[in-house]
């Protein structure tokens, strides 16, 4: 065998191998966003957790978080472009500057047969999980966004915000009268409005767990955390043979940071870890699930100041009480991690995401969205 012809067949595995790589299919997709977590509250998690699940991941990305016309992003179009690869602007919830509908991981998830979930600490109705669930114009419009909810396929659905759903004379705040758990009962809905009610392996796999009237209690004051959700959401999406893909979010990282409140900031990291750890652990056992760890934006601009060298007596300060600017952390694990690494604009994430579960699936390459 010649010199070159050795050569050619080397390149020419070489690039099967990456072709191959490319389109490694997980699957079962878990995807866990630390709601306005930048780098360094990634940073302190880790200096303070020896055992920290950040600490996992071996592949990791930066994300740039603007929307389509400005620098500075929110939930709403942060947690859009993850759920659609598109930006768009602030305060839309996965449509597009025209209002049209942004087709979303969920839909096509459905569409191929898989089952989705979402877990968060935040309202149902927040805008981040909202972003995956339905589409409107405003973020601010919950009990529209909740009454669209009879219109969505998702399976599973973990988090607060019961008032929405509730009539004004029933203990809720719609105006409209309607009870919007009576008629997703009539969908084939389970619901349930504790922890230690939330069913187990074996129960339905079609339900709402809303936990409280408004978002879920700090982490520091539930007697669960964000990782047993989670675990509920794996036992049941898990049913499905085909795949699944679930949401979770660490809904109140953001809230600490607009609150300037690090304590606070530093037990809802710890929580959202116990997500992650949770789901390392089903993707080890299960052998064919892609964990991908991001967040929106940053917010607060969260510096570490000083503190003891193992983490301990951290100060912890902020430079605003506001989103930022700056990079988020994209950490991926699993079947199709090689796709995550590198700089990308946000709305990558979604797009890789879609090329995992749809190979085919194209997206408008005339938009501008190439920084």
């Amino acid at each position: 065998m010649s010199r070159i012809f050795r050569q050619l067949l080397f390149v020419v595995c070489l690039s099967v191998l990456v072709f191959a790589q490319d389109f490694r299919k997980p699957q079962n997709i878990i995807l866990l966003i630390g709601d306005g977590m930048g780098l360094n509250y990634v940073a302190a998690n880790v200096l303070q957790d020896a055992d920290s699940p950040f600490r996992d991941f071996k592949t990791i990305g930066l994300s740039i978080t603007k929307t389509i016309d400005s620098l500075i992003t929110d939930s709403a179009q942060g947690a859009t472009t993850i759920a659609t690869g598109y930006r768009t602007r602030k305060t839309f919830i996965a449509v597009d500057t025209s209002l049209q509908p942004l087709y979303s991981i969920f839909e096509q998830s459905k569409k191929l047969g898989l089952s989705t979930g979402v877990v968060v600490t935040d309202e149902i109705s927040g805008a981040t999980p909202m972003a995956f669930l339905v589409h409107d114009p405003s973020r601010y419009n919950k009990e529209k966004m909740i009454e669209k909810l009879l219109d969505s396929k998702v399976d599973i659905i973990i988090g607060g915000g019961k008032k929405y759903f509730l009539p004004d004379n029933d203990g809720g705040i719609r105006p409209d009268k309607r009870n919007i758990i009576s008629e997703l009962r009539t969908k084939g809905y389970k619901f349930y409005f504790s922890f230690d009610d939330l069913p187990e392996v074996e129960a339905y796999n079609k339900f709402y767990g809303i936990l409280s009237d408004s978002g879920l209690p700090k982490a520091s004051e539930r007697n669960y955390s964000l990782g047993q959700l989670t675990d509920t959401a794996l036992k049941q999406l898990s049913n499905n043979s085909i795949g699944f893909v679930l949401m979770v979010e660490g809904s109140q990282i953001d809230w600490a940071g607009h609150n300037n409140d690090a304590g606070y900031a530093l037990s809802e990291l710890k929580d959202f870890a116990t997500a992650i750890s949770s789901a390392l652990r089903f993707a080890e056992k299960d052998g064919n699930t892609l964990v991908l760890v991001t967040a929106d934006h940053e917010t607060g601009g969260l510096a570490i100041t000083a503190g003891n060298y193992d983490g301990s007596n951290m100060i912890i300060k902020f430079v605003d009480n506001h989103h930022t600017g700056g990079f988020v952390p994209v950490f991926a694990k699993g079947p199709g991690e090689e796709l995550f690494n590198g700089i990308y604009g946000n709305y990558m994430i979604g797009r890789k995401i879609f090329k995992l579960l749809d190979p085919t699936h194209r997206f408008n390459q005339s938009d501008y969205l190439t920084r």
